[in-house]
């Protein structure tokens, strides 16, 4: 049985490789994720609050505060008084500058 799809990457017919081949090679695997995660949102999504509906909910930061637990780590307080996830400083204080409409 052979294959008859296409890479997805260069459009290369696959024959000879396995029936659930997508690429035709590591190179055009790894090209491909690449380019379809280029515009996925940053690094620091989840520090933006809980979707509600599909969309994006503001998170509300005020400030940063250091872990109690894990000294070199910090927290995002939130408007209401919780806290964010654990992070390092400088995802704080690029979320901080985020919320607070400096990027």
């Amino acid at each position: 049985m052979t294959n008859r799809t296409t890479c997805r990457q260069c459009g290369k017919r696959l024959t000879g490789y396995r029936p659930q081949a997508r690429f035709c090679s590591p190179a055009h695997r790894a090209a491909y994720q690449r380019s379809t995660t280029a515009n996925k949102a940053p690094r620091v999504r989840f520090l933006r609050g809980r979707p509600r509906d599909g969309a994006a909910v503001s998170a509300g930061y005020v400030s940063i505060v250091p872990d109690t637990r894990f000294p070199g780590m910090y927290r995002l307080k939130r408007t209401d008084g919780t806290l964010s996830d654990m992070v390092n400083l400088t995802r704080a204080n690029d979320a901080l500058a985020e919320a607070r409409g400096a990027l």
